[in-house]
């Protein structure tokens, strides 16, 4: 799976870098920074034995950090690749017909995205992003007649999103995003989830 993350971003990267000139660009070169937002996690989950739970769902905080690399071609497109990590605390919890409860919870999350994009003036970049995206959550479920346990696993999916940057002359640039995760389905015992997140973050860093 880490194989497939490198090789879609890396992908990207190269047809948005591949007409990179030594035009001198704003956006040009290395960079760092951090972001902060939510998550919203829309989980469809089934249970052995009682079909498909409704309302497993939740939202929480994420912040994290993140590095990459880009530039700007002659004709004003953008492109490069972007790594990050974050801390969640989303989790999902449904009662199962008074008996008991499932839940899902997120904890870290870990990504290789490709960006591509174009300029809008000088110090705006516009761009959408593609990439594959890891999360670790903890899965659980209690209650009797049920086999009962919880698990902690990584569950991983493509990412898709946009986002808009505004950049400083004096290196530091700050950016909105928004994106969904389509992870794969994994089982826990009984449980089986199918989760998706939608996270929106705002970031400031710095680019050198």
């Amino acid at each position: 799976m880490q194989k497939r993350i490198i090789t879609t971003a890396g992908l990207i990267a190269i047809l948005g870098l591949g007409a990179t000139t030594a035009q001198a660009s704003g956006f040009d070169g290395g960079y760092i920074g951090g972001q902060v937002g939510g998550a919203s996690y829309d989980i469809d989950a089934s249970l052995s034995g009682l079909g498909s739970l409704s309302g497993l769902s939740g939202t929480g905080a994420v912040g994290g950090l993140f590095a990459g690399y880009g530039g700007v071609s002659s004709g004003g497109v953008y492109g490069g690749v972007e790594i990050d990590a974050q801390i969640e605390d989303a989790d999902a919890t449904v009662s199962i017909d008074g008996e008991g409860t499932a839940g899902v919870e997120a904890r870290h999350s870990y990504g290789v995205t490709g960006r591509i994009g174009g300029l809008v003036s000088d110090n705006v970049l516009v761009y959408g992003l593609l990439g594959y995206q890891q999360t670790e959550v903890r899965s659980s479920v209690r209650g009797p007649g049920f086999v009962n346990g919880s698990d902690t696993d990584r569950i991983n999916g493509p990412r898709i999103g946009a986002g808009v940057e505004v950049q400083r002359d004096t290196g530091w640039f700050m950016r909105g995003e928004v994106s969904y995760t389509a992870y794969s389905s994994e089982s826990y015992g009984d449980l089986e989830i199918d989760p998706g997140a939608t996270r929106v973050q705002f970031g400031l860093g710095y680019r050198f």
